[in-house]
């Protein structure tokens, strides 16, 4: 785990609100600053898709409340000291991990019935000006796309790319549609390229690229990591 002093206000915020950590007035707020910025309203579907696969094991009906306050009170001191300090910066890895099987056992599985994503990869471009969240579920052979942020240029589509590992050519998994929430039909020989692969988005004429390879700017990378 990397140093708490590096990690940005933001993601530290919304990794506490999803954690529910956040007390009553800090969450209102954020949940106003969810209502207009797109870019931490995808620091909070991260944060989702990373915790909910740890979720799998546990029994469907949530222990009483005070299972959680009693766990708390064993891993933490109160979650602000006196000089105002966050929970977050002062956390070690084990309290850490504590927190997030209390969150697990007490709170409902965050992904829903039909979409249980198994890797996933962030898009961010250089600029910030485009953000894509995507997801895959080989067990339902489903690949979901949310795109808060960013629009292709006028004639211009995005299109969306999977390099396999220790592959040097990219394969298309389509171009995106106009939906911000969408979901892209990927055949099994294509998601197979996913475990371990990299994620790729490029700047391409209407009807993607007319070659079977990227033709215009690669806008943004990440590699799959799984959930």
């Amino acid at each position: 785990m990397s140093d708490a002093q590096d990690i940005p206000e933001d993601e530290a915020l919304a990794a506490e609100y999803v954690l529910r950590l956040l007390d009553a007035e800090a969450a209102t707020a954020f949940e106003r600053r969810l209502a207009q910025e797109p870019a931490l309203r995808a620091r909070v579907l991260d944060w989702e898709a990373r915790l909910a696969g740890l979720a799998d094991d546990l029994p469907a009906t949530a222990p009483p409340a005070r299972v959680k306050t009693a766990l708390m009170a064993d891993i933490a001191p109160p979650a602000r000291s006196a000089r105002g300090g966050r929970l977050w910066r002062w956390l070690v890895p084990s309290a850490l991990a504590a927190i997030v099987a209390v969150f697990l056992v007490v709170s409902p599985v965050l992904r829903g019935p039909a979409f249980d994503p198994a890797f996933h990869a962030t898009l961010a471009s250089a600029d910030g000006a485009l953000l894509i969240e995507a997801g895959y579920d080989p067990d339902n052979a489903l690949f979901k796309v949310l795109r808060p942020e960013g629009d292709p240029r006028p004639g211009r589509v995005l299109e969306l790319w999977v390099i396999a590992e220790g592959a040097d050519a990219p394969v298309s998994l389509g171009v995106l549609p106009d939906a911000r929430d969408t979901f892209l039909d990927i055949p099994p020989e294509i998601g197979a390229l996913i475990d371990g692969g990299t994620l790729a988005v490029s700047d391409e004429p209407e009807g993607g690229s007319p070659t079977g390879a990227p033709t215009g700017d690669i806008l943004a990378t990440d590699e799959f990591f799984d959930i």
